[in-house]
């Protein structure tokens, strides 16, 4: 389980790690993604009791698979501020 979760999280760090994206949406955004990738990696070990290299394999994926949530949800987001007029583009 140790070796799912530290590859969920370096996968989850690394990834988003050089987008200025990331930046203002860190706390309404990526954590709670981050979060829900970590608990569902330890859910999968959990139940599938894998060896440690299966383990890092589960954790990894769904790390890279909190990337596709994310940006699931930061469209969802930006779409949402453009029907209520607010401005959610903030790179200039």
């Amino acid at each position: 389980m140790i070796a799912a979760v530290f590859a969920c999280g370096a996968a989850r760090f690394w990834i988003g790690a050089a987008q200025s994206v990331r930046k203002e949406h860190r706390w309404s955004l990526d954590i709670p993604v981050s979060g829900i990738a970590l608990a569902f990696s330890i859910a999968i070990v959990i139940s599938q009791r894998p060896e440690p290299l299966g383990g890092l394999m589960y954790g990894a994926g769904l790390g890279m698979l909190g990337e596709g949530i994310f940006k699931i949800a930061e469209n969802y987001l930006k779409k949402a501020g453009t029907v209520f007029g607010i401005d959610t583009d903030k790179t200039g």
